[in-house]
């Protein structure tokens, strides 16, 4: 009869282990579901800030080609200037 409580009783602390064993698996998933949900929010926002730096990126570039230009019609402008101030002072 000994035998047979003691088996029960080593039975019984294996179930109460598993139990635990069991609920820990749960917490951990618990912890890997709110990470994933993290990730995923993480992943949103990387892509919102990309798209919003190509979109900085393309109205940077046009910019810079129309301040070229503006650039390019000064430096015309100025050029003439120096060019009629020569030919005037010449005289």
């Amino acid at each position: 009869m000994t035998d047979l409580s003691d088996r029960l009783d080593r039975i019984d602390v294996k179930l109460d282990k598993l139990s635990e064993a069991i609920s820990q698996l749960a917490r951990i998933e618990e912890r890997i579901s709110h990470q994933n949900d993290n990730m995923h929010q993480l992943d949103a926002k990387l892509s919102d800030m990309e798209s919003r730096i190509r979109t900085l990126e393309l109205q940077g570039s046009s910019r810079g080609v129309l301040l070229a230009g503006i650039e390019r019609f000064g430096w015309i402008v100025i050029s003439a200037l120096i060019g009629l101030a020569a030919y005037f002072f010449r005289k």
